[in-house]
């Protein structure tokens, strides 16, 4: 995908959430904002949009939270990362799990690492997942999402990729 491309998706991001809440990908590969691994139950889409565009407080799932930890994990460089997760089998929206985000950013040395829970957050779509992670260069950031599901063993890990202009 081009750099282009890229920006589009980035600057429009609040307007294309609903992608967020569409199904539909190839195996294996990276679409757009859409990831699928082969050896996964799971196929994910990811939004990033910066922190400062959100102007009304997304509604918690778990109603008794601070938006993913208050006011003071939120930065000006900082991005809101959302995930929607849906099982590969029978195409269902994943609304119960706890979901881990590791965000790294893509430079060898003086590269940073962040891991948060992602918050269930009710959309008009059904349950999305997200917290603020810092973004502060332009560049690219591996996110690795960790999904562990009351009725299964163990985690799946999905590793998605975010370019920041």
């Amino acid at each position: 995908m081009s750099k282009q491309n890229l920006r589009a998706i980035t600057l429009f991001a609040p307007l294309g959430l609903a992608v967020l809440l569409s199904p539909g990908l190839t195996a294996a590969e990276e679409d757009g904002n859409r990831w699928e691994v082969e050896s996964s139950s799971y196929r994910a889409y990811l939004g990033v949009v910066p922190a400062s565009l959100i102007n009304r407080k997304p509604v918690l799932v778990d109603g008794d939270k601070d938006l993913h930890g208050g006011a003071e994990n939120r930065h000006a460089d900082s991005q809101h990362v959302m995930v929607a997760i849906y099982r590969k089998a029978g195409n269902a929206r994943v609304t119960n799990a706890t979901v881990i985000a590791e965000v790294e950013s893509g430079r060898l040395l003086g590269g940073s690492e962040q891991e948060k829970p992602l918050e269930r957050m009710a959309t008009t779509g059904g349950v999305t997942y997200g917290n603020y992670f810092a973004m502060p260069e332009s560049g690219e950031y591996e996110i690795e999402i960790s999904v562990y599901e009351p009725d299964r063993e163990g985690k799946e890990e999905l590793t998605l990729r975010y370019i920041r202009p």
